[in-house]
């Protein structure tokens, strides 16, 4: 009974496994999470992050992994297969929250296409051909939001909830987790479509005038005198949005995150 009580599942080598278990989703989760996994951050941060995330999630879980933990240790196969559903249900609950919280870049990559930012036939050699400025501050806005308003906790909440929905050593479900896959992706476009509309719209009409007044005016230049214009006014524009846009991001992507599989196994209910 000692012993049972000082170990999990009745010995040290099945708490181990089961310590290995929970690390394995928990690491796949903070890589593929935003706001945990960004490129910017120190892997030792990010180890250290999962390392303290596992440790907090052991105890509550540790009955869900005590059957399998004890079959993987006995069966070389078996583990093998259990680590990787397990590293795939982490990579899928990280990546449904980070293909959310791109809504914001992608929003941003509209907005310097229509304001005149953004030139295909003059790429950026150290932001890349596909990249803008704007978009660049986006992905370094995205983790600063997720970490000051709390969002960070929500993918947590779903990955401690997630053994309720993915029990370990059971099969993945490949076909819900695709479509998963695609609605979420589909919303994400959809919110950057809604949060870049203002500049769709001007960004639209714009060159329409600029053609009727080319059309009324041939000698003037008018591209010369219209770009400028252009480039000011969709700053400008941006200055005046950019925090009605972050905030109505930010309050969308947190709806988005409280339909992440696992969150509502993870609230406790009074």
């Amino acid at each position: 009974m000692t012993d049972y009580l000082l170990f999990p599942g009745g010995s040290i080598q099945v708490l181990a496994a089961m310590f290995l278990l929970v690390l394995c989703r928990v690491s796949a989760l903070v890589l593929a999470a935003p706001g945990l996994g960004e490129s910017t951050s120190p892997m030792v941060v990010r180890a250290g992050i999962a390392i303290c995330i596992t440790f907090a999630i052991l105890p509550i879980e540790h009955n869900a992994l005590k059957d399998v933990s004890g079959q993987a240790l006995h069966m070389p196969a078996r583990a093998i297969a259990i680590i990787a559903g397990e590293i795939l249900y982490g990579i899928f609950i990280g990546w449904l929250a980070r293909v959310i919280s791109l809504a914001l870049g992608i929003s941003m990559q509209f907005v310097a296409i229509f304001t005149g930012l953004a030139s295909v036939l003059q790429p950026d050699p150290d932001l890349g051909a596909s990249s803008t400025a704007i978009s660049h501050m986006a992905a370094f806005l995205v983790p600063v939001i997720f970490m000051s308003s709390g969002l960070y906790v929500l993918p947590l909440a779903a990955v401690t909830g997630s053994y309720t929905v993915f029990p370990p050593g059971h099969m993945p479900m490949v076909g819900d987790m695709a479509r998963s896959v695609t609605q979420v992706t589909a919303q994400s476009f959809m919110l950057a479509f809604q949060l870049s509309a203002p500049f769709v719209l001007i960004g639209t009409l714009w060159p329409a005038m600029l053609g009727v007044l080319n059309r009324l005016l041939p000698s003037i230049q008018v591209y010369s005198m219209a770009m400028p214009a252009q480039l000011l006014g969709g700053v400008l524009l941006l200055a005046i949005l950019i925090q009605v846009m972050s905030g109505v991001w930010q309050e969308r992507t947190g709806d988005f995150l409280l339909s992440l599989p696992g969150i509502g196994a993870a609230t406790p209910h009074p």
